[in-house]
């Protein structure tokens, strides 16, 4: 099912020690929680991004870090229309898998843990 997440759903998105099935720390050594992602159009999913939770001035953000520097920056709890990307021209959509959900930004998809 397709749809923008309830600020009650992204409340539980991204709860410390989110699911890392490697078994160690969800914690990556530079900060943040190792996620599943595909990227410019691949077609697998690799455990290659990594995912921050910022606040700034009050707004709560999901940072989405590629392997290769590039990030996505989406707002969360934005009343009426759930995760939205924070900058650039494209919308994202947000589909629920159950215990996560995947997030796609043009031919940029993550799964960022439900929880």
């Amino acid at each position: 099912m397709t749809a923008k997440l309830s600020f009650c759903c992204l409340a539980l998105l991204l709860a410390s020690g989110c699911d890392d099935r490697s078994g160690a720390s969800a914690q990556a050594a530079t900060g943040g929680t190792m996620i599943d992602c595909s990227l410019n159009g691949a077609g697998g999913f690799g455990r290659d991004c990594r995912m921050e939770r910022v606040q700034q001035d009050g707004t709560d953000f999901i940072v989405v870090r590629h392997p290769d520097g590039a990030f996505r920056r989406f707002e969360l709890g934005v009343p009426g229309r759930g995760l939205i990307t924070a900058a650039g021209a494209q919308s994202a959509e947000v589909t629920d898998h159950g215990g996560y959900v995947e997030v796609r930004v043009g031919s940029d998809r993550y799964h960022l843990p439900v929880s």
